[in-house]
């Protein structure tokens, strides 16, 4: 048998990593391909009855395995794929890449050879509990292509879609997934896809593992590039009611700690541009910060726009539930300057001992002060030189007019 060239063995390990961050990158679509809609689903798992009980990892640093509790095996994507079609990994490898849209194995078209010792390594690093502390940048880089694979591949949405029809807007240029999973695509300010967010019908919400969130956004009603005003807030939903409420375009950053990042990225873009950031109200009984309407704030002053908050708690979506669309549009027409922020004032350096010997003195200065008033002599007092008036109050020789002086 002929020995492998190292280059070819190389490539095929890279394709291998490529492949698995591609399918992290869209897990949870893969687990609702291979084994439908979860039976349970929390934040950090999910969880299926069908065939043992079998969970999967879908956030944090272990985003990517599965286990199966009653047979007592797990791992990555590849083994959950080979698993449910009944085939090896390189099987499992071609279905992934014609899932995800990618090409065909390059250069001869052989598969990877799984005797050689660094596909094997490959293989052994698909089931890695924490890949992306080495791998950090090529995840974004996957993660911004499966985002892209994945908006092509997407249809428009169903205007019928649970969520659009509980939040009670239309599409918006929004597109879902064969499995009725909506996509909101997350661009920088040229257009660029970069990651995604999945919004499912009970309104779960994921973002691609890996991909970039920070300073980018999803756009809702039309270009920003000839708008005079643009509106900036944090959920797409909320994006969808202000700009059907005012007619104009909205930016949503996705999240109260990207509006701070998105909203000096577009003052920088449209200098002239009227901006107005819609804070989140997030008041609750019992709480004494409101983080949605801080973190507004401080996106306002960043950028030098202006700030819209509910009157009630909740966002205006929530007002526009509660007060229907005019209500929205009248609290963003009064849009005012953030306030400014609380003067700060700098801390004393003393320790406790020179703390005391400036107040010791101070104490005595003014005890001094007190004794030589009450020991003062009322006679040298009255006798002693009276101030005469301010020099701008004596009026000068060509200023005094005729026939007052005295003769």
């Amino acid at each position: 048998m002929r020995a492998s060239s190292p280059f070819a063995v190389s490539d095929a390990a890279s394709d291998l990593r490529e492949l698995r961050l591609a399918l992290i990158a869209n897990w949870t679509s893969l687990l609702t391909e291979l084994l439908g809609k979860p039976a349970r689903r929390t934040a950090r798992q999910w969880r299926w009855n069908r065939r043992g009980s079998l969970s999967a990892v879908v956030s944090g640093a272990k985003v990517g395995t599965w286990f199966d509790h009653e047979r007592g095996i797990g791992g990555g994507p590849f083994e959950l794929i080979a698993r449910e079609h009944g085939s090896d990994w390189r099987d499992a490898a071609d279905w992934a890449r014609r899932w995800l849209g990618m090409p065909d194995w390059q250069a001869s078209g052989q598969r990877p050879d799984a005797t050689a010792p660094a596909v094997t390594a490959a293989i052994d690093s698909a089931s890695a509990p924490d890949p992306a502390a080495a791998w950090e940048a090529q995840r974004r880089q996957f993660a911004q292509r499966a985002a892209i694979i994945s908006w092509e591949r997407a249809v428009p949405a169903d205007p019928a879609h649970g969520y659009l029809q509980r939040k009670g807007v239309v599409m918006h240029g929004l597109r879902m997934e064969s499995e009725g999973v909506l996509i909101v695509p997350l661009v920088d300010i040229n257009g660029t896809i970069h990651t995604l967010q999945r919004i499912y019908e009970d309104g779960t919400k994921r973002y691609l593992a890996g991909g970039a969130k920070a300073g980018h956004f999803t756009v809702v009603g039309g270009p920003l590039a000839e708008a005079e005003a643009i509106l900036i807030c944090e959920g797409w939903a909320t994006g969808a009611t202000a700009h059907e409420a005012t007619g104009l375009q909205v930016v949503a950053a996705m999240d109260a700690g990207n509006l701070k990042r998105v909203a000096p990225i577009l003052r920088e873009r449209f200098p002239t541009a009227r901006l107005v950031v819609l804070a989140d109200n997030d008041t609750k009984p019992g709480r004494v910060d409101n983080p949605g309407v801080t973190a507004a704030i401080a996106a306002a002053r960043a950028a030098g726009a202006l700030v819209a908050i509910p009157p009630e708690p909740g966002d205006f979506n929530d007002l526009a539930a509660a007060r229907g669309l005019e209500a929205v549009r009248e609290v963003i027409a009064a849009a005012e300057p953030p306030p400014q922020p609380l003067p700060t004032y700098t801390l004393a350096s003393l320790d406790l001992v020179g703390a005391r010997a400036v107040l010791e003195d101070r104490i005595a200065d003014f005890m001094a002060e007190v004794a030589a008033y009450w020991t003062a002599d009322p006679l040298e007092a009255e006798l002693a030189p009276q101030p005469g008036p301010p020099a701008w109050a004596v009026p000068t020789g060509a200023e005094i007019l005729p026939g007052a002086a005295c003769s």
